[in-house]
């Protein structure tokens, strides 16, 4: 959750009121935040919504908490600044979009220029995934000429003095070199050309996302018009990003201006700050919410969450600030209506419902059969669902098809697991430092292809494993025949091959007509892949067949 340092006299100045640390503690609920600490003037708040860049800010906290004493909806006049940034093709396939503006009359001081700085940062590394899909530059505007050009240039013709440097570096000397470009640099990795923002005298501003130049992208307490441009890939992040930073400067008494922003032939002005609309069915409130309130009411706790509303028939018509993007659903309307009443306020009822809570057949089954297990000296493990094509396939001597994910972090948790063995391998593989033997076992969902909406079928299973100096097929064996026995499920084994397990020490473990998993010694070159020196014993059933014959 992002955490904010902020001056208190700062903080109730933009609020309107002189408010105590104890006052600002409640007052902050209001705004989803809470007051971590108080070091003099210092506060330290954490805000609790990632999905409200708004509030990032003492600009934008101070807002919300305004508006319980004056409800309402902020109101912003943009005017034309007659400046123009041209997007040039040649961005298209490395930073693609922008959004600009233009403040006046900024009275900088040390605390307003260290806020400045923070919900920029904030922004860009919260919001806008450390400058990947946002990234912010602040100019000082007299000096600049426009139009500005936002254009891709190869590294070995960009050249301009970075931030708090004296020298020209060039584009790549920046990256190799300089703080930000070490930290950033990854970000153009592998990019036959950078963006850069050039005015109309060939002036570089910046180099998105990595660093301003240290001529106009420098911001002082002496500056009192700024530019700002918010650089990335999607234009609704860059909307919501450009609009917050808008409110914050006319929060500090800034007028607003547009920029024209130059797509060949299309041409946008930004920021819009125009009211977003949305509807909400009033019955859906007193639904959700649990609370009977009058019309009226609803409508002073929505003015009081900055919102116009006017009701209209059975739904109630919202106006918005167009710095939110959080609205996508009427339940975060109503989560704004019970935070104006105060959940505090709210007194909890019991339930009245005609049954009472039980475990369903299904997990008693499940639970006996773990006792089972327990009982016979073996161990619960809990392994992840998601792993890596090589643990799932590779190491144990098999194939299969698993269900992908379509972009994964890391090759490690790349696919859904279709069978318990493997994460058991790699258990006993990282606990080899345990003293032996290694009586293990686990109940799980696997997770394999299906014909179904999903085209993915969840699949419970059971698999254990023992692992000593000495162990053999009877070891695993008789711990099968021992928890099947105590279920009373009838089963028969019957001699099979497996690629997991050795020749000649391997069967089918079939339960009514059908084959429920396998059981055996695993197979030496299984053992050299995950790095085992002792043998393994183990056995994996599907326990589809066994909720069949006791009855979910």
């Amino acid at each position: 959750m992002p955490k904010i340092d902020v001056s208190q006299k700062d903080m109730c100045s933009l609020i309107g009121r002189k408010l105590t640390g104890e006052q600002l503690f409640d007052e902050l609920l209001y705004a989803k935040s809470e007051l971590d600490d108080v070091n003099g003037d210092n506060l330290k708040i954490d805000i609790k919504d990632t999905n409200r860049p708004d509030l990032w800010s003492v600009e934008g906290l101070a807002r919300e908490i305004r508006a319980r004493y004056k409800p309402g909806m902020p109101k912003y006049t943009i005017k034309k600044s007659g400046a123009s940034v041209i997007v040039d093709s040649s961005v298209s396939g490395v930073r693609p979009y922008t959004v600009c503006m233009i403040a006046k009359g900024l009275k900088i001081n040390a605390v307003i220029m260290s806020q400045l700085l923070q919900l920029q940062e904030k922004i860009s590394g919260t919001f806008g995934a450390n400058r990947k899909e946002v990234a912010i530059g602040v100019y000082d505007l007299d000096k600049i000429k426009f139009p500005v050009t936002f254009r891709a240039l190869k590294p070995r013709d960009i050249k301009f003095v970075p931030l708090e440097h004296k020298n020209k570096m060039s584009a790549d000397e920046i990256l190799e070199r300089h703080q930000k470009g070490k930290e950033y640099g990854h970000l153009l990795k592998g990019k036959n050309a950078y963006p850069i923002f050039v005015d109309s005298q060939g002036e570089i501003l910046s180099m998105p996302p990595i660093i301003n130049s240290d001529h106009s992208g420098k911001v002082t307490e002496s500056t009192k018009d700024v530019f700002i441009e918010c650089s990335g890939f999607s234009m609704k992040f860059l909307n919501t990003a450009l609009n917050v930073m808008a409110a914050a400067l006319h929060e500090r008494g800034c007028a607003l201006f547009s920029v024209d922003i130059v797509y060949g032939k299309k041409i946008l002005a930004t920021p819009d700050l125009s009211p977003k609309r949305f509807r909400v069915r009033s019955d859906y409130i007193g639904k959700v919410s649990g609370l009977s309130l009058p019309p009226k009411e609803i409508i002073s706790l929505l003015e009081k969450a900055m919102y116009e509303a006017k009701i209209n028939g059975k739904y109630i018509d919202l106006s918005y600030p167009a710095y939110r993007s959080d609205i996508m659903h009427e339940r975060d309307v109503v989560e704004d209506i019970l935070i104006s009443y105060g959940f505090n306020k709210i007194e909890p009822a019991a339930p009245k419902l005609p049954t009472k809570g039980s475990l369903t057949r299904k997990q008693v089954l499940l639970d006996s059969l773990a006792y089972a297990m327990l009982g016979a000296g073996f161990q619960e493990i809990l392994s992840y669902t998601l792993t890596s094509p090589d643990n799932l396939y590779a190491k144990m001597n098999t194939n299969g098809n698993a269900i992908e994910i379509e972009k994964p972090t890391s090759a490690n948790w790349s696919v859904f697991r279709t069978w318990l063995l493997p994460g058991m391998m790699e258990f006993l593989s990282r606990n080899q430092h345990i003293e032996y033997p290694h009586n293990i076992f686990e109940i799980g969902n696997c997770i394999l292809n299906a014909n179904t909406e999903t085209r993915s079928r969840d699949v419970q299973k059971l698999a254990a494993a023992v692992s000593a100096s000495v162990v053999n097929y009877e070891t695993i064996s008789s711990a099968l025949d021992a928890m099947l026995r105590n279920l009373g499920i009838s089963y028969k084994l019957k001699a099979c091959s497996h690629p997991s397990f050795i020749e000649g020490r391997t069967a089918e473990v079939i339960i009514g007509k059908d084959i429920a998993g396998y059981i055996g010694e695993i197979h030496p070159q299984v053992l050299n892949n995950w790095g085992l020196e002792k043998p393994v014993v183990a056995f994996e059933i599907s326990l589809e067949e066994i909720f069949g014959m006791l009855g979910r």
